[in-house]
């Protein structure tokens, strides 16, 4: 395996409140420890678009890719990231307007991601994609 040239650092907490309340506390808080992946290649495309059936299909840099992170722009359409664990059958994940799917294995345990289709749902959608590993 070859030095990995680049740091892919996912930053992330997770903080719920209770909204029946007022002031409104927080009831969950969980910082994800900025897990971090040395990747070789990685590709980000601002603007990815997501046409319907069959889906337009993501050019993994690498395979297997490692980190497979897609946000739905659209304020209005569904998408489905369908993906395809190594050794294993396809998956589908619906994700709503500005949702996100993340995939991340900053160990590189796993068999990793051999191949990704993202789908618009009713039309032609806007997406935001990093890929890599």
């Amino acid at each position: 395996m070859s030095t990995p040239n680049i740091n892919c650092i996912l930053q992330a907490v997770v903080a719920a409140t209770n909204n029946l309340l007022s002031p409104q506390p927080q009831i969950v808080n969980f910082d994800f420890g900025n897990p971090t992946l040395g990747a070789k290649l990685l590709e980000f495309i601002p603007y990815f678009m997501a046409f319907t059936t069959p889906g337009t299909a993501v050019a993994l840099p690498i395979v297997p890719s490692f980190v497979l992170m897609v946000q739905n722009l659209s304020a209005t359409a569904n998408i489905q990231v369908a993906v395809t664990p190594g050794g294993s059958g396809q998956a589908v994940f619906p994700i709503g307007p500005q949702g996100l799917f993340i995939y991340m294995d900053p160990t590189e345990t796993t068999a990793g991601i051999t191949a990704a289709t993202i789908i618009g749902v009713g039309g032609s959608v806007p997406t935001m994609l990093l890929v890599g590993g």
